[in-house]
């Protein structure tokens, strides 16, 4: 075959259909879905809390020790790791000085993705309280991991605007939740996850198509709910929620991991949307001269 042929002068192969009986799918050797017990499941208060509101709160889901393990990896992996500015995996932010203005000093904010750096992140991404919960919302589906990200939010650096998760994964599936852990305490002057209640049925608000998402006239400003959390604490959140979260005004690290996750009956998506998201940071965060330069490692 021509090495120029292409996908389009391709055809797929035929095969004769399997039709398994009802009583063949019941089979040990027919690998399918089935129901399992979900020892962490949401209770019925709960389910109906998130879809009324987008969100909901777990605090105490993983913990102190559990905790104390993610500082010390995170500290790790900020000491030890080399951190290359072209490396796609990092991003900077700007330290801004006591008056909030904007410093010659660059420091690490995020980590995208990161779990696979270190053993206790691995192990939380995968953890059944966090599957269970989820699996509960998707009527006893597994969830699949789509992103996986570590924000130090060091002392100083920006926060986020309001807008909803969805923005950045336009033509993924709707049934993404992510699930936000604290390693660090999480207040308003260190800048907490700020949702604004909403049934996530309602759909996204935002103009398909395009990142500029400018949706604060489709909240209400009264209705915001700090998300303060202990370490250990988790909230969980539809990507259709709007939401956003303050500058570090603090001297001190605020870390979280932010998770997110889809219900297995839409696929795995983890590499395609890594794909998709290394693309679009080359083009809005490196001057086009820079960006045959720019790696994942």
């Amino acid at each position: 075959m021509s090495a120029q042929a292409t996908a389009a002068t391709l055809s797929r192969p035929s095969f004769t259909p399997i039709n398994p009986t009802p009583e063949q799918l019941e089979g040990v050797a027919f690998s399918r879905p089935r129901p399992r017990e979900l020892q962490h499941a949401l209770t019925h208060e709960q389910l109906d809390f998130f879809w009324a509101n987008g969100y909901v709160s777990l605090p105490g889901l993983f913990t102190h020790d559990e905790a104390m393990a993610w500082q010390e990896a995170s500290d790790r992996i900020y000491r030890d790791k080399l951190v290359d500015p072209m490396n796609v995996r990092y991003d900077f932010a700007e330290i801004k000085d006591a008056d909030g203005n904007a410093t010659d000093e660059n420091i690490l904010w995020k980590i995208d993705p990161f779990h696979d750096l270190d053993p206790s992140f691995r192990r939380a991404v995968f953890d059944r309280r966090i599957l269970d919960a989820l699996a509960s919302i998707y009527d006893g589906r597994e969830p699949r991991l789509f992103k996986d990200k570590l924000i130090y939010k060091p002392p100083h650096t920006h926060g986020n605007g309001l807008h909803q998760d969805y923005n950045w994964w336009q033509g993924y599936c709707t049934s993404l939740i992510s699930v936000a852990v604290s390693i660090d305490p999480a207040t308003e002057e260190n800048g907490c996850t700020v949702v604004y209640p909403r049934d996530p049925r309602e759909g996204y608000i935002g103009e398909l198509g395009t990142f500029e998402h400018k949706i604060a006239d489709s909240v209400d400003p009264d209705a915001a709910v700090k998300n303060i959390a202990k370490p250990g604490d988790v909230l969980l959140f539809h990507c259709f929620t709007p939401h956003e979260a303050g500058p570090n005004t603090t001297d001190h690290v605020r870390r979280q991991m932010f998770l997110t996750y889809n219900d297995s009956a839409d696929g795995e998506h983890y590499f395609s949307h890594r794909e998709h998201y290394f693309e679009y940071y080359k083009q809005g965060h490196y001057k086009e001269e820079d960006r045959d330069r720019v790696f994942f490692e």
